[in-house]
């Protein structure tokens, strides 16, 4: 017996599966409901704040804003880098990259 939709209309007909159950909020939803109602009235409220804290609140944000940057090194960088590594370990400067 082949699959087809007439046998498939008969197998959902007797499917032991209920109604689809509604989920409550996601932890995530109720997370981002209370971010926005605290950034609703950290806005709101924003002329209370100390200089320090807005400091401290935009530090915050930027963290999720901002994209992260990675760090280049430079041509320079990197041939000071293999000339060091030629040098015996009593004879090596400092670390360029530091």
């Amino acid at each position: 017996m082949s699959f087809t939709s007439e046998t498939a209309r008969l197998a959902g007909q007797k499917s032991r599966r209920g109604p689809a159950k509604k989920l409550e909020p996601s932890i995530k939803e109720k997370m981002e409901l209370l971010y926005e109602e605290v950034l609703d009235h950290l806005i709101m409220h924003q002329d209370e704040l100390s200089n320090a804290d807005r400091v401290r609140l935009v530090q915050s944000l930027s963290n999720y804003l901002l994209p992260k940057t990675k760090s280049v090194r430079d041509q320079y960088t990197l041939e000071r880098l293999k000339e060091r590594d030629q040098e015996s370990l009593m004879h090596r400067g400092p670390d360029p990259t530091k």
